[in-house]
This record gives structure tokens, C-alpha cells and sequence, in this order.
């Protein structure tokens, strides 16, 4: 009986420790889409506007029936251009989720203004990349 409970209590953990790490993309909105051959790439956040400072957004990858599809490994970049000076980037971290094509990202935006981002994927998908123009407010 103990094994058993032991057993139950350990799936109850386990169960709970996944759903931690899924993202409810119902509840969000887009902040900038791009179709990059088959693959549609949409930036997701609660208001669908970046802002100045800390952002958590979600990135995510369908296919084109719509589709979540697993691109493996990603990266995303940002940057934002100074007249006159060296471009500013961004501070971001891509973290997997359990979810097929979810991805969560981090990002500091030290100013407001107009940013490009660059995103690529290598992985069952296949490999590629793209760039999005975005306002932080």
C-alpha cells in the first residue's frame, strides 16, 4: 500500500512539476507575425505590445494548417539602431516549454522605440530564421 501511494504521489508531482512550464496562448495576443516559407513565427504577450524594461512574451511556431511544429533549438536577438552610434541591444533568454512550437522569452528593452529582431531555429522543422520590426512602448 505504501508503494502505491508512493507511486501516486510521485506522478501527482511529476504531472504538476510539466504543467508549470505551459504557456495558455488563448489568453494572448499578437505582437508581430512572419511566415517564413511553411512556417508561421508569432510573438505573443499578454497586450500585444512590448514595453520599455522587462518583457516576457511567448514565441510561437506553427505549421501551415496551423499546426504547432517543433523547430528544436531556437535563439532570438534585438537590436535597435542609434543614429550615430553603435546599435543597442537587447537582453534576451528562450526558454522550451512542453509544448510543441512554445517557446517563452525574457527580454529587457532599455529604451522605447523602434527594434528588429532576429529569431532562428534549427530542428526536426528543418533550419531557418527571420527578422521582425516591433515598437517597445
Amino acid at each position: 500500500m505504501k508503494t502505491l501511494f508512493a507511486i501516486a504521489l510521485s506522478l501527482i508531482f511529476i504531472l504538476t512539476g510539466c504543467k508549470g512550464n505551459e504557456v495558455d496562448v488563448s489568453s494572448l495576443k499578437p505582437a508581430a507575425t512572419k511566415t517564413v516559407g511553411k512556417i508561421t513565427v508569432t510573438l505573443l504577450n499578454k497586450t500585444g505590445e512590448l514595453t520599455q524594461g522587462q518583457n516576457e512574451f511567448v514565441v510561437e511556431f506553427k505549421d501551415s494548417q496551423g499546426q504547432p511544429v517543433d523547430v528544436g533549438d531556437v535563439q532570438i536577438g534585438s537590436s535597435m539602431s542609434m543614429p550615430g552610434m553603435a546599435p543597442m541591444s537587447g537582453d534576451s533568454g528562450v526558454t522550451e516549454t512542453n509544448q510543441t512550437g512554445i517557446y517563452k522569452v525574457m527580454s529587457n528593452f532599455a529604451m522605447s522605440g523602434a527594434w528588429r529582431f532576429t529569431l532562428s531555429w534549427d530542428g526536426p522543422a528543418g533550419r531557418g530564421h527571420t527578422t521582425f520590426n516591433s515598437n517597445v512602448r
